[in-house]
């Protein structure tokens, strides 16, 4: 395992990095599961069967985390074996939420803080073997990207990407098959 100057790890217990990993640098990488109040909103999302434990980052081995990477498990990573992230991805699943998601008509940002509430959407994220996600990618919570998929860069990827897929946009939808299998 190789971990350049500046990485940053946050509840290391919480993390498991498999073997010929290169986490390069200024990567923060931070886990383990968040209290929340009584008063917050959350909203859990994930439309598929799910073995990402809220809270824990699992890396698989022979992967490159690129430079200035954001990996924010506390809804649950897990990244596969053979995966590339290039610069400045950011993969979050728990993220601060606009709407309520009992009435997406009402706007939560200033309601909620006014009412000294705070609205969240966590959900695991899986990232498969294979998969290359481009420079300045997002990916939020509850979303799983497919075997030898491939992300274009400065996409914002919000639902499920299909195996052997390039994707890209915002938000990111499959283009065409990557590999002819």
């Amino acid at each position: 395992m190789r971990i350049d100057p500046g990485v940053i790890i946050e509840n290391p217990g919480w993390i498991s990095i498999g073997d010929d990993v290169w986490i390069d640098k200024y990567v923060i990488l931070s886990a383990g599961p968040v209290v929340f109040s009584k008063e917050d909103i959350i909203k859990r999302k994930c439309n598929w069967i799910s073995n990402v434990n809220e809270g824990e980052l699992t890396i698989g081995s022979r992967c490159h985390i690129g430079a200035f990477n954001i990996l924010q498990a506390h809804g649950g990573i897990k990244i596969g074996s053979d995966v590339t992230t290039s610069a400045f991805v950011k993969v979050y699943s728990l993220s601060n939420m606009s709407n309520n998601p009992s009435n997406l008509e009402e706007i939560t940002f200033a309601n909620c803080l006014a009412k000294g509430k705070v609205a969240y959407i966590i959900g695991p994220v899986e990232i498969e073997n294979g998969v290359w996600i481009g420079l300045d990618s997002i990916i939020l919570p509850g979303v799983k990207i497919g075997e030898y998929s491939f992300i274009r860069s400065k996409s914002l990827v919000i639902s499920n990407i299909e195996r052997n897929s390039v994707a890209g946009g915002n938000p990111a939808r499959r283009i065409k098959e990557r590999f002819k299998i």
